[in-house]
């Protein structure tokens, strides 16, 4: 489970002339390249994604198998004749972008070329066909565990075949493909999703009712995938799922995480193996010794603890016991030096005192975390924590929230400043068009969730992707300032900050 804050993101990417996608990563299993059917320009479609990186993933193979399909994909869904919305249900605000999202895409039936508009994800899911007769706009609905006939969808809908209608459920079936996929935004990173579904139980949480029981991928179909995405020019992955450190018990019958990154580790190619969404109850000795042994598996963990009472925790069912996951934190964080620790907490669950709170405000102030988010409880129906008394006012759960983030912007510009004239590998997300100033990130920042390292504009050739040494001069509570190594000598102390 994570509470990752929801983001809109469109595939802004503009195919060549009878060529894929930027980005796009042929993943057939005997690694031919696609052969693309047909070409309807008339038929262009776009795929607008809310929530999480694991949406992403999946919007990713959305548009893979429309792509393939022959569909060109348009720059913007206003020039659509067909656009895909990938909703989030996790929360209550993510539900209300959801719904935004999809009236503003309705609104370009009346006024632009849009022609159809598909809805999936897990407001689908949530709500069911209680969104079609909310909203007349939509024409089909897919649920998480559907979205694999959307091509049949787009088809029928765009040829007149197929009829308004919705296809959600089936969340027993096996885990699909993810693949072909496109990916979006940077190509030298990229999330590779391990598996699908939570058996875990915690009570705020709404996963399990939308995405199923767990399912993982085999080990060879992803080394598969990270091997195509290494022949692209992928040189980070980013490994997602709703619990990474389950994976494989299904497949295998055991926590076969560690087998999986030890063959990542061998995919040429990639450089940095990335690890979030980790359960504290399945960390494992054999995982701990990777973060010392595996070269590419990068210093850097996130582990959502979501409290530090043990009474909160229990109501939450959250299953490891705190004293558990504090000897845990401390092993992880001496696995490696220099290691990176990133989690994620829950202020204001129902129940919570004054004293449980004033329990997980002194623990984060004393163990002090790299990157931390903060979320504000969201009373959800269908949970059982939705359904448990003693809910804590709105107000005193956003006060509470503000004061850990308070704490924590503290800690995180302390714990930065450490980093000040240390030389730190960074990776080259993007180099502004108008003055040239790259920015990138050092294996701590995780891509679109933590910080940014800033350089100003060098006098070196520096392009997106390019992994350089960088000279820190300068740190705030979320970013860092620096100067490329070869450059430092002459112009690092001349930086500004």
């Amino acid at each position: 489970m994570e509470t990752d804050v929801s983001k809109k993101e469109s595939f802004m990417q503009t195919p060549d002339v009878g060529g894929p996608p930027v980005g796009c990563v042929s993943t057939r299993s005997d690694g031919a390249s696609h052969e693309v059917s047909r070409t309807r320009a008339e038929d262009a479609i776009s795929v607008v994604t809310l929530g999480c990186p694991k949406n992403l993933v999946d919007s990713e193979s959305i548009l893979g198998r429309l792509h393939r399909a022959g569909y060109p994909v348009a720059a913007e869904p206003e020039d659509a004749a067909l656009v895909v919305v990938n909703t989030c249900a996790f929360l209550t605000a993510s539900q209300e972008e959801s719904i935004e999202t999809i009236l503003e895409m309705a609104q370009l039936k009346q006024s632009g070329r849009l022609k159809k508009l598909v809805v999936t994800g897990c407001l689908a899911e949530r709500h069911g066909n209680a969104v079609l007769d909310e909203i007349p706009e939509i024409d089909y609905l897919l649920g998480p565990a559907t979205y694999d006939a959307v091509v049949h969808v787009a088809d029928g809908l765009l040829q007149g075949s197929l009829e308004r209608g919705s296809r959600v459920g089936e969340l027993d079936r096996e885990a699909f493909d993810w693949e072909p996929r496109v990916v979006s935004g940077h190509p030298h990173s990229a999330y590779v999703k391990i598996s699908e579904g939570c058996n875990n139980t915690c009570t705020f949480c709404i996963i399990p009712k939308l995405r199923g029981k767990h399912r993982s991928r085999p080990i060879e179909d992803i080394v598969h995938e990270v091997t195509r995405l290494g022949q692209a020019g992928v040189r980070e992955i980013t490994i997602v799922a709703q619990d990474t450190t389950s994976y494989g018990l299904d497949l295998y019958g055991g926590f076969a995480l560690p087998k999986l990154l030890r063959a990542l580790d061998q995919v040429p190619g990639i450089d940095w193996i990335r690890l979030l969404y980790t359960y504290p109850r399945y960390w494992t000795d054999d995982l701990l010794q990777c973060l010392g042994e595996l070269e590419h598996l990068i210093p850097y963990v996130d582990m959502p603890i979501q409290h530090a009472s043990d009474t909160v925790l229990k109501r939450m069912r959250r299953g490891a016991g705190w004293q558990r996951t504090e000897e845990l934190l401390g092993q992880i964080r001496g696995a490696r030096e220099g290691m990176v620790l990133r989690t994620t907490v829950i202020t204001g669950f129902p129940g919570e005192t004054d004293q449980e709170f004033e329990e997980l405000l002194g623990f984060l102030r004393e163990f002090e975390f790299d990157n931390l988010g903060a979320f504000a409880y969201s009373t959800e129906d269908g949970t059982p924590a939705g359904a448990m008394e003693e809910q804590v006012p709105d107000e005193i759960r956003e006060e509470r929230r503000a004061r850990v983030l308070e704490q924590q912007r503290g800690i995180s510009l302390r714990r930065n400043r450490r980093l000040i004239d240390r030389t730190l590998p960074v990776l080259i997300d993007e180099v502004d068009p108008q003055d040239g100033a790259p920015k990138g990130r050092w294996t701590g920042q995780a891509l679109e969730i933590d910080g940014q390292v800033l350089l100003k504009k060098t006098g070196l050739d520096v392009n997106m992707g390019d992994l350089i040494g960088v000279r820190i001069v300068g740190a705030g509570p979320y970013d860092l300032f620096g100067v490329p190594e070869s450059e430092w000598a002459a112009a690092g102390r001349e930086m500004e900050v």
